[in-house]
């Protein structure tokens, strides 16, 4: 009897996400951000979801080039609707690609929490949101289009 192979697959194995609270504009968080990670987020072009209409998400994002680590930080608003429904009272998404080990996002996790003007931030779990495989590939496309073109400093 022959024998079957599964291949597992985890979408979700180099991301953690952090679920932000906070009445600050996208630009003040990220300045906030910033400054108590010593991180550099920019703005680039926001996250464009067109599902009939148009919604477009602020979108952030910072390469820390000495530990290979990527952020994004993203809006969860947009006067059409929310990025992520299921999760409404969140106000920004920070993703972290290629985080060193979860002793450095709970690190990242504190930092957050001391600014001053962030109400709540905590561990989301990716598995429980639906079609998060789905809003990563679409991060991933809007990446490669955002530095399509451009050479890396």
């Amino acid at each position: 009897m022959a024998r079957k192979l599964q291949l597992k697959i985890d979408y979700f194995d180099e991301y953690h996400m952090l679920a932000i609270v906070s009445h600050l504009k996208d630009y003040r968080l990220a300045y906030h951000i910033n400054q108590a990670l010593g991180s550099h987020l920019k703005k680039f072009d926001d996250l464009a979801i067109s599902d009939g209409d148009e919604q477009n998400y602020t979108w952030y994002c910072c390469h820390e080039k000495e530990n290979h680590m990527r952020l994004y930080l993203i809006g969860n608003s947009d006067k059409g609707g929310k990025l992520i429904p299921s999760r409404k009272e969140i106000d920004f998404f920070l993703l972290i690609k290629n985080a060193i080990n979860t002793e450095k996002v709970n690190d990242i996790l504190k930092e957050i929490r001391s600014i001053r003007d962030v109400v709540g931030v905590f561990n989301q779990q990716m598995e429980l949101i639906k079609d998060m495989d789905v809003l990563l590939e679409l991060i991933e496309l809007h990446e490669l289009e955002q530095f399509k073109g451009k050479q890396k400093r």
